[in-house]
């Protein structure tokens, strides 16, 4: 089985192990850490490019543990042997990473790279716009490896809309829920419609309620990637109810009838919230009535304060939650439910 290693978002870890390992039995974790897993995967390498949450994706060549890593013994270690490349024509640059950024690296290190690349692959030497790159990383938790990228995934904020949540954090959201299969599921702060479509696309679900009060989001959303979600035909999909509403009303959904809601309601930070208090106790008034007994609550906030004292004045228990960076803020995802 051929070793790789994928980056991802930070907060996730347990999670993206959980979802690799469900989605594939040809695979072992072989590290964990916070946004990054080394694995062995006995497969077609193109199928983890498919992954939402992968960000960069490397062929490993050589991996290290223990203190004082530094990057001459890492390279010594990779070019003391002969390699395997996965990807062996075209061109390559060689890029050391130390904690996260780009380092500098003595000339002589970095050439003996090259020149060992050179003698092992077919790979050609550009330093500027090749189509390969190798990378050299050290991480803070003792751990360093050497990889081949395989896989870089080009999205970036500048694909989104403002304020939109980002995909892979959306479909690792509705992972973290665990949701039951053929469930009723609501999102009433829908926006742009990242989590109902992860959920239309990626998940088993019954019925999907995407709501929201800005009514060009919706009208936006009902001609868009929700309705492609449910499939060419709409029965091999969840059924899908979209509408403008209050998420303190809800009328659409009945009481007691919803297995879960998945939700990044608004944060107050820009959006024109007089009293974030007083709306996250609204929120929760309204999830209570829509929600059945066993039902839970997955959302996402910056207001960690706020929205945990309201949900503990109406009776809400939070039964796990992680913390994670949504546009290089500090947040955290909720899982809770009625306390009993």
């Amino acid at each position: 089985m051929a070793e790789f290693i994928s980056t991802f978002i930070t907060g996730f870890s347990e999670v993206v192990k959980t979802d690799l390992e469900k989605r594939f039995s040809n695979i072992k974790i072989l590290n964990l850490y916070d946004g990054l897993v080394h694995y062995k995967f006995d497969g077609d390498s193109h199928q983890l490019e498919k992954i939402t949450y992968f960000n960069n994706t490397f062929f490993v060549l050589k991996t290290m543990k223990g203190k004082g890593l530094n990057f001459p013994s890492l390279v010594g270690a990779v070019c003391s042997s002969k390699s395997y490349f996965l990807v062996n024509k075209g061109s390559f640059r060689v890029r050391f990473q130390q904690e996260n950024q780009f380092a500098k690296v003595d000339k002589n290190i970095t050439r003996r790279v090259e020149e060992y690349v050179l003698r092992n692959s077919k790979l050609q030497l550009d330093r500027l716009s090749p189509t390969n790159e190798i990378w050299f990383c050290i991480r803070r938790e003792g751990f360093a490896f050497c990889g081949e990228l395989i896989s870089k995934r080009e999205f970036t904020e500048k694909n989104l809309n403002q304020g939109e949540l980002r995909p892979e954090i959306a479909y690792l959201m509705c992972c973290f829920a665990n949701l039951k299969p053929q469930s009723l599921v609501a999102d009433p702060f829908c926006g742009f419609g990242s989590i109902p479509v992860q959920l239309g696309k990626k998940f088993n679900c019954q019925k999907i309620y995407a709501s929201d009060i800005n009514e060009e989001k919706i009208e936006r959303l009902k001609q868009g990637a929700l309705r492609q979600a449910q499939g060419p035909q709409k029965a091999q999909g969840p059924q899908v109810d979209i509408r403008q509403t209050d998420a303190f009303e809800l009328p659409q959904i009945s009481d007691a009838s919803l297995d879960a809601i998945i939700t990044d309601p608004p944060w107050g930070l820009w959006e024109n919230i007089p009293d974030i208090n007083d709306f996250y106790n609204k929120m929760f008034v309204s999830f209570k009535r829509v929600l059945k007994k066993d039902g839970t609550m997955t959302v996402l906030s910056a207001r960690t304060a706020e929205l945990e004292a309201a949900a503990a004045s109406q009776g809400i228990a939070i039964q796990k939650s992680l913390h994670t960076l949504v546009n290089g803020k500090k947040a955290t995802v909720y899982v809770m439910q009625l306390s009993v």
